[in-house]
Protein backbone atom coordinates (compact mmCIF):
# COMPACT_ATOMS: atom_id res chain seq x y z
CA UNK A 1 0.00 0.00 0.00
CA UNK A 2 3.03 2.39 0.96
CA UNK A 3 4.62 1.71 -2.52
CA UNK A 4 1.76 2.45 -4.67
CA UNK A 5 0.76 5.78 -2.14
CA UNK A 6 4.38 6.50 -3.48
CA UNK A 7 4.05 5.86 -6.85
CA UNK A 8 0.48 7.67 -7.33
CA UNK A 9 2.11 10.77 -5.15
CA UNK A 10 5.12 10.92 -7.61
CA UNK A 11 2.86 10.11 -10.62
CA UNK A 12 0.95 13.03 -9.65
CA UNK A 13 4.03 15.79 -8.93
CA UNK A 14 5.03 15.11 -12.09
CA UNK A 15 1.93 15.39 -13.63
CA UNK A 16 1.50 18.59 -11.73
CA UNK A 17 4.92 20.37 -12.82
CA UNK A 18 4.36 19.55 -16.71
CA UNK A 19 1.25 21.42 -16.61
CA UNK A 20 2.74 24.69 -14.29
CA UNK A 21 5.64 23.94 -16.77
CA UNK A 22 2.86 24.04 -20.36
CA UNK A 23 1.44 27.16 -19.24
CA UNK A 24 4.71 29.23 -18.31
CA UNK A 25 5.27 28.07 -22.31
CA UNK A 26 2.03 29.65 -22.88
CA UNK A 27 2.67 32.69 -20.77
CA UNK A 28 5.88 33.36 -22.69
CA UNK A 29 4.23 32.95 -26.15
CA UNK A 30 1.60 35.25 -25.23
CA UNK A 31 3.71 38.14 -24.32
CA UNK A 32 6.25 37.51 -26.99
CA UNK A 33 3.01 37.22 -29.64
CA UNK A 34 1.19 39.86 -28.38
CA UNK A 35 4.33 42.24 -28.33
CA UNK A 36 4.96 41.72 -31.57
CA UNK A 37 1.12 42.32 -32.69
CA UNK A 38 1.80 45.62 -30.97
CA UNK A 39 4.74 46.29 -32.45
CA UNK A 40 3.49 45.41 -36.46
CA UNK A 41 0.29 47.38 -35.77
CA UNK A 42 2.01 50.58 -34.73
CA UNK A 43 4.87 49.70 -37.69
CA UNK A 44 1.45 49.68 -39.65
CA UNK A 45 0.11 52.93 -38.49
CA UNK A 46 3.36 54.96 -38.71
CA UNK A 47 3.62 53.21 -42.60
CA UNK A 48 0.28 54.26 -43.39
CA UNK A 49 0.34 57.62 -41.96
CA UNK A 50 3.35 58.55 -44.13
CA UNK A 51 1.75 57.13 -47.04
CA UNK A 52 -0.87 59.39 -46.90
CA UNK A 53 0.92 61.99 -46.33
CA UNK A 54 2.80 61.79 -49.03
CA UNK A 55 0.05 61.43 -51.20
CA UNK A 56 -1.55 64.82 -49.54
CA UNK A 57 1.35 66.92 -50.18
CA UNK A 58 3.72 65.25 -53.06
CA UNK A 59 1.56 65.35 -56.07
CA UNK A 60 4.25 64.52 -58.61
CA UNK A 61 3.78 60.74 -56.84
CA UNK A 62 7.72 59.62 -56.82
CA UNK A 63 7.81 58.63 -53.27
CA UNK A 64 4.51 57.52 -53.02
CA UNK A 65 5.30 54.18 -54.95
CA UNK A 66 8.26 53.64 -51.46
CA UNK A 67 5.54 54.56 -49.12
CA UNK A 68 2.90 52.15 -50.62
CA UNK A 69 5.61 49.33 -50.80
CA UNK A 70 6.26 50.07 -47.13
CA UNK A 71 2.47 50.32 -45.88
CA UNK A 72 1.71 47.06 -47.82
CA UNK A 73 4.81 45.39 -45.85
CA UNK A 74 3.90 46.93 -42.64
CA UNK A 75 -0.47 45.47 -43.23
CA UNK A 76 1.04 41.98 -44.07
CA UNK A 77 3.20 41.72 -40.95
CA UNK A 78 0.14 43.18 -38.87
CA UNK A 79 -2.44 40.70 -40.16
CA UNK A 80 0.54 37.91 -39.65
CA UNK A 81 0.91 38.87 -36.19
CA UNK A 82 -2.90 38.66 -35.55
CA UNK A 83 -3.46 35.64 -36.84
CA UNK A 84 -0.59 34.50 -34.00
CA UNK A 85 -2.48 36.12 -31.56
CA UNK A 86 -5.57 34.50 -32.40
CA UNK A 87 -4.17 31.17 -32.25
CA UNK A 88 -2.82 31.62 -28.59
CA UNK A 89 -5.90 33.92 -27.44
CA UNK A 90 -8.34 32.77 -24.78
CA UNK A 91 -11.10 34.18 -26.67
CA UNK A 92 -12.16 35.32 -30.53
CA UNK A 93 -13.05 38.63 -29.36
CA UNK A 94 -9.27 39.89 -28.97
CA UNK A 95 -8.55 39.13 -32.56
CA UNK A 96 -11.35 40.24 -33.79
CA UNK A 97 -10.41 43.99 -31.62
CA UNK A 98 -6.75 43.77 -33.33
CA UNK A 99 -8.08 43.18 -36.69
CA UNK A 100 -10.65 46.30 -36.37
CA UNK A 101 -7.82 48.15 -35.26
CA UNK A 102 -5.72 47.37 -38.32
CA UNK A 103 -8.86 48.28 -40.32
CA UNK A 104 -9.10 51.37 -39.00
CA UNK A 105 -5.42 52.27 -39.59
CA UNK A 106 -6.18 51.62 -43.10
CA UNK A 107 -8.95 54.32 -43.05
CA UNK A 108 -5.96 56.93 -42.55
CA UNK A 109 -5.93 56.13 -46.76
CA UNK A 110 -9.16 58.03 -47.13
CA UNK A 111 -7.82 60.99 -45.39
CA UNK A 112 -8.42 64.00 -47.78
CA UNK A 113 -6.55 66.86 -46.56
CA UNK A 114 -3.59 66.80 -43.36
CA UNK A 115 -6.47 68.07 -40.74
CA UNK A 116 -8.61 64.87 -42.08
CA UNK A 117 -5.70 62.51 -41.55
CA UNK A 118 -4.81 63.88 -38.30
CA UNK A 119 -8.05 63.48 -36.92
CA UNK A 120 -7.88 59.52 -38.01
CA UNK A 121 -4.95 59.19 -36.33
CA UNK A 122 -5.90 60.23 -33.55
CA UNK A 123 -8.77 57.61 -33.87
CA UNK A 124 -6.51 55.21 -34.64
CA UNK A 125 -4.52 55.62 -31.88
CA UNK A 126 -7.75 55.11 -29.31
CA UNK A 127 -9.09 51.85 -31.66
CA UNK A 128 -5.25 50.48 -30.79
CA UNK A 129 -5.50 51.54 -27.20
CA UNK A 130 -8.57 49.85 -26.51
CA UNK A 131 -7.04 46.81 -28.27
CA UNK A 132 -3.81 46.55 -26.28
CA UNK A 133 -6.14 46.51 -22.73
CA UNK A 134 -8.14 43.93 -24.41
CA UNK A 135 -4.67 42.15 -24.75
CA UNK A 136 -3.25 42.98 -21.70
CA UNK A 137 -6.92 41.62 -20.25
CA UNK A 138 -5.77 38.61 -21.73
CA UNK A 139 -2.75 38.08 -20.07
CA UNK A 140 -3.55 38.21 -16.88
CA UNK A 141 -6.16 35.60 -16.81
Amino acid sequence: MGFAATVLAAWLNGRSQRQVDREGRILDAKVRSYGACSESLYEYARATYNRSKTRLQDHSGADHDVARQEAYRANAKARSAIGQVAMLARSQSLAEELARARNEIGTLNDATDLEDLLGRQQRVYEVLTAALTEARSDLME
